[in-house]
């Protein structure tokens, strides 16, 4: 790797700090290749550039939202090969995860309608 103009590269100790993930899940993510590191300084620390902390944003609020990693690896896995179709099935599947994630949140809030109407709140 090389080591030359880290000034524009995140160390993992800050990217975690930014992103409220621990050091431990970040390099979980790198173990299993869906961010890469982008240097190391001469120290042996970890530096990310800015399309590894955008891929990582991508995993934590996916994650955030309740997808299965599983569905994220296959995503990602899929566009760093480059196979477009595989690709567009991931991002099908993900586009009908959201469809029924809003279909559930829109049940429980008429859910919530009725329980305001039926249990007295003082």
């Amino acid at each position: 790797m090389p080591t030359s103009n880290n000034n524009s590269l995140t160390r993992l100790s800050t990217l975690a700090e930014k992103t409220e993930l621990s050091v431990h899940c970040i390099r979980t993510y790198v173990d299993q290749s869906l961010i890469q590191v982008s240097d190391r300084t001469k120290g042996g620390l970890l530096l990310f550039d800015k399309v590894a902390i955008q891929r990582l944003h991508f995993i934590k609020t996916a994650r955030d939202a309740g997808v299965p990693l599983a569905k994220i690896v296959c995503l990602l896995t899929a566009s760093d090969k480059g196979d477009n179709e595989e690709t567009w099935t991931g991002l099908a599947e993900l586009n009908e995860y959201i469809k029924d994630m809003r279909n559930k949140v829109s049940e429980f809030e008429q859910s919530l309608l009725t329980f305001k109407k039926v249990i007295p709140i003082s």
